[in-house]
């Protein structure tokens, strides 16, 4: 028996990575000389960075630092105090089979952290972070397509795939000198904040793209005083252009960005005193391009004159939709304590988890988010709460598989009987996928040695159902489908309503 189909090498994509890993935080840290003694640790937070990558046969090295930011109270508890500690962060990730180069996209975001003081001098601090790395390279697959053999009938379904053409990466850097808003005093030592950047736009053209995006920046500060806290937020934009050798305008593309490192400090400004920010972030950011094609699979087969046998395997076939960014504004409520809280030194918000699931055309996301305040009592201490707010969002969404992540860019909050009601802005990143296992033909054998018997006429009566496939009927009568369309005006390959067909005969 002779296999009629035989090998064609097509280009792909192939996921080499796509896994989520925790990575141990741990350690013992003493205060400088020049911190107070610790009374009531208010809160800690881990900023974990990525410096390195490296790829290593099948596995993904990662070198970074995770900085540790503890705020809290010393022993009047009327100023918050705040002490930053860097400890080494790696992480190894296993990838599938051998890669010597890929754009791997990373997200770093803490899970846990718990801390206490073993002295008033001494912290030990004990958490974990989770790596979340997705990557693909450009690959080869094998499908298989029919031989010139006459009698052999074949059906195919043309599936669209995409692969990776071109990639590029850069690292830029970003610095500002940010003047204090007019209502902001002088600053007298910093408290620590956040920075994020978003990839706002990419616009592609012929061997280049220009990637634009936003850079947001929220700094806690005390001032002259020691007794009162101040907040400052600024939004920095940024603008890349990277060189893509093959790119063209209107491929389908992705842009990512990786906050790599981030400095903050106060310097003085025309006046003499400390109402300057000085920022300097460095980022990288990242592009990859996307070739479309229409691959045939072969879904069935059989012959005018011998029987076949046939057999199947499934293919894994991947194709990336779409990738786009959404602005969303979402309200939420908190309760505070009643009567117990007159003024709010600062909240933030730390987004933990967003889950996506494509449904019914939508994108259905669900996420959790820590609202995270900081006020002072009525007897002018300093207090700390914080609270988990889930929330819903659906955009419109092709493929059947998800990746979301979810970016706060601005907070706006205010206290109104009791409760503190916020407007947060977040920034959606949504990339979705296809990916399915099509079962196709693998093999068709021809049986030679077995013929059907001779016929003597040329053409049959066929009483056909409505809804008969012209392909069975074709099969069934060991003829040409196209034959039997053309012989009776069919215009598809389904019988609209039963009837008469008139079926040539091989």
């Amino acid at each position: 028996m002779d296999n009629l189909l035989k090998n064609q090498i097509i280009r792909a994509s192939r996921v080499v990575l796509d896994c989520q890993e925790e990575c141990a935080i741990s350690g013992e840290y003493t205060l400088p000389d020049y911190c107070p003694d610790i009374a009531v640790i208010l809160k800690c937070l881990v900023s974990p960075r990525v410096q390195n990558r490296q790829w290593s046969g099948e596995q993904l090295l990662l070198d970074g630092t995770a900085d540790v930011r503890v705020l809290y109270l010393d022993e009047e508890r009327r100023c918050v105090r705040e002490v930053e500690f860097s400890q080494p962060l790696s992480c190894t990730l296993h990838t599938d089979g051998r890669v010597d180069t890929a754009l791997v996209q990373i997200e770093l975001t803490p899970k846990y952290v718990n801390c206490r003081a073993v002295s008033p001098r001494r912290l030990d601090v004990r958490g974990a972070v989770t790596v979340d790395a997705w990557a693909e390279c450009p690959s080869e697959m094998t499908v298989m397509m029919p031989r010139e053999e006459e009698g052999l009938y074949t059906r195919c379904e043309e599936v669209a795939i995409t692969a990776p053409v071109c990639t590029a990466e850069r690292i830029m850097a970003v610095s500002e000198a940010l003047d204090f808003p007019e209502n902001c005093p002088p600053a007298e030592m910093l408290l620590g904040g956040e920075c994020r950047a978003v990839v706002r736009e990419c616009k592609l053209l012929p061997g280049k793209a220009i990637v634009k995006g936003e850079v947001y920046i929220h700094q806690l500060y005390a001032d002259e005083t020691l007794s009162a806290t101040h907040c400052l937020d600024y939004t920095v934009p940024y603008s890349q252009i990277l060189d893509v050798e093959g790119a063209c305008e209107g491929q389908l593309h992705t842009a990512h960005v990786l906050l790599l490192s981030d400095t903050q400090r106060c310097t003085a400004g025309q006046d003499g005193t400390n109402s300057v920010l000085e920022v300097t972030v460095k980022l990288l950011v990242q592009l990859q391009v996307y070739e479309t094609m229409s691959v045939p699979l072969l879904l069935d087969a059989y012959h005018s004159r011998c029987p076949v046998t046939l057999d199947t395997c499934e293919l894994p076939l991947y194709a990336r939709m779409d990738s786009r960014w959404e602005m969303t504004n979402l309200p939420m409520q908190m309760d505070l304590p009643a009567g117990q809280l007159t003024e709010l030194l600062d909240v933030w918000i730390q987004p933990q988890t967003l889950l996506g699931q494509p449904e019914n055309g939508m994108a259905r996301l669900t996420g959790r988010m820590l609202v995270c305040v900081l006020a002072r009592d009525t007897d002018g201490q300093i207090a700390y709460y914080e609270r988990p707010e889930e929330y819903q969002l659906e955009y419109p969404c092709q493929g059947n598989e998800l990746r979301a992540k979810a970016t706060v860019t601005d907070l706006r909050y205010r206290v109104a009987e009791g409760k503190l009601e916020l407007q947060v802005y977040l920034h959606i990143a949504l990339q979705s996928l296809q990916c399915w296992n099509k079962k196709c033909l693998c093999r068709v054998d021809l049986h030679s040695d077995a013929p059907y018997p001779a016929r003597r006429v040329t053409a049959m009566l066929y009483y056909a159902d409505g809804g008969e496939s012209v392909w069975e009927i074709g099969r069934a009568c060991h003829t040409s489908p196209t034959l039997i369309c053309e012989e009776n005006d069919l215009p598809a390959d389904t019988i609209p309503k039963p009837c008469t067909l008139v079926v040539p005969l091989l």
